[in-house]
Formats: C-alpha cells, sequence, structure tokens
C-alpha cells in the first residue's frame, strides 16, 4: 500500500490526488484529439471548461453528501472538504451534462456530440481514479481464493486474507470501453451514440463488479444508482439513433 507518497509537517501528497491528476491531463489531451479528429469546436470546450468543471465538483459533491449523509452529518463542515475527491459518480455525470446542456444552447453547439467528447473523457479519468483508489485502499472486494487476489495491510479493509482487486477490475474495464469507444466513433457517426453508450456499458460493468464488493456500505444506493444510469443511457442512446435518422 503506497496510500501516501510525501509527508511532511506543511504538505501530504496522496497516491489518490496524484493519480486525478494526471487522469484529469490525460482527458484533457484526449478530448482536444478528440475534437480535432471530428472536426469540432475545440475552443467551446477550452471556454466552457471551468463551467463544466464547476457543474461536475458540485454535483459529485452534493450527491455524495446525500449518499452519506448519517457521516457527514457527524462533521458537516466536512461537506465543504472539496479536497478529499470524496465525489459521487452518478452525481459528476448528472452535474456535468446538466451543464453541458445549458451551455450547448446557450454556444448554439450540438449538444449530443459533446456528449461524446465529455463522456469518453470522464471513462478516462476513471481510468486513473480507480487505480488511485487501489493504493489508498478504498472501495474493496470480498475474499478470494483466485491467484490474483491482493492482500492489504491497512485498517480500512478488515479482511487479512486475499481479496478482489475490484479497483484494479473497474480500471480495467474502463480502459477497455474508452479503447472500444474511440474506435467506434470512427465508424459510427451519430451524435451522441458512441457517448452514451459507453456511460451504458460503464453503468453495467460497474453494477456488476459491486457485487464483489466487500464494503457494504451504501451498497444498494450505489447498485440502484448504477442500474438508473444504465437505463437513463441506453435510452438517450436510442434517442439519439432515432432523431439522427429522422433528421437523414
Amino acid at each position: 500500500m503506497y496510500e501516501v507518497l510525501f509527508q511532511n509537517s506543511f504538505l501530504t501528497l496522496k497516491t489518490l490526488n496524484i493519480l486525478v491528476l494526471a487522469g484529469f491531463i490525460f482527458a484533457g489531451i484526449f478530448s482536444i484529439r478528440y475534437t480535432e479528429r471530428h472536426k469540432m469546436n475545440s475552443t467551446f470546450l477550452i471556454r466552457y471548461f471551468p463551467h463544466l468543471f464547476t457543474g461536475a465538483i458540485l454535483g459529485g459533491r452534493l450527491f455524495y453528501v446525500f449518499e452519506s449523509w448519517n457521516v457527514v452529518m457527524q462533521n458537516p463542515i466536512s461537506s465543504l472538504y472539496l479536497w478529499d475527491l470524496n465525489y459521487s459518480f452518478f452525481g459528476v455525470t448528472i452535474g456535468v451534462m446538466g451543464t453541458l446542456y445549458l451551455l450547448s444552447r446557450k454556444g448554439k453547439e450540438n449538444f449530443w456530440a459533446w456528449v461524446d467528447v465529455i463522456i469518453l473523457s470522464i471513462v478516462a479519468i476513471m481510468i486513473f481514479t480507480h487505480i488511485g483508489r487501489f493504493f489508498s485502499g478504498d472501495y474493496y472486494g470480498t475474499p478470494t481464493k483466485l491467484p490474483w487476489g491482493i492482500s492489504f495491510s491497512t485498517d480500512k479493509i478488515p479482511f487479512l486474507i486475499p481479496i478482489h482487486p475490484i479497483q484494479l477490475y473497474a480500471s480495467l474495464a474502463s480502459l477497455i470501453l474508452l479503447g472500444y469507444s474511440v474506435k467506434r466513433s470512427k465508424r459510427t457517426h451519430l451524435p451522441g451514440v458512441v457517448g452514451t453508450r459507453a456511460l451504458t456499458f460503464y453503468a453495467i460493468a460497474m453494477l456488476g463488479i459491486d457485487f464483489l464488493r466487500g464494503d457494504p456500505t451504501l451498497f444498494l444506493y450505489q447498485k440502484i444508482a448504477f442500474g438508473v444510469l444504465a437505463a437513463l443511457s441506453f435510452i438517450a442512446s436510442v434517442h439519439c439513433s432515432h432523431q439522427t435518422h429522422i433528421k437523414e
């Protein structure tokens, strides 16, 4: 376990923070290259990135506070600790999509085309985020006798025997999904289809991985949230395909 990379009296650098930062850098490079490849207005993304980031932060934090109400209320001021990286994926998605919708209408941009960019960028960030959660000991799995089971020596995890490294499962699933989606984007010219399908598959993958989750906290809520997210994104995918064909 390498939860903390560096620590002294004034500064603590956690592996999770560094990997999340790396994820944002990678997603930024990816999104710019993606927009250039598909001949989109990259200045829209650059101009409104602070707005999208703020929407993601607020949505993710608000949903996290709702999910962890009992914990947060023990120290209400902790709800303002944005640097602890406790965010709800469901909330981040809702926040950034809502902000994107308003901005795309204001800038007269194709909302669904930008959904592709934003969703794939979020998946790119999750590749690194899940690895960071592996090092921090969060979101751990159930005991296993499989050869790739891993033992953790941390108070966060109550199991002393090898457990499923579900953080790495989730990271690998995100990587495969991103690669597949980029490949499909070269063949699919229906705005919004690639992004909404990627979100559908990500939600389904996380729904499955959650069955191996060792920490029962919010287990039911998480499954409901990812189930709802999968259903909504699938409906959006069908809508994108239908609307595009109508215009044609």
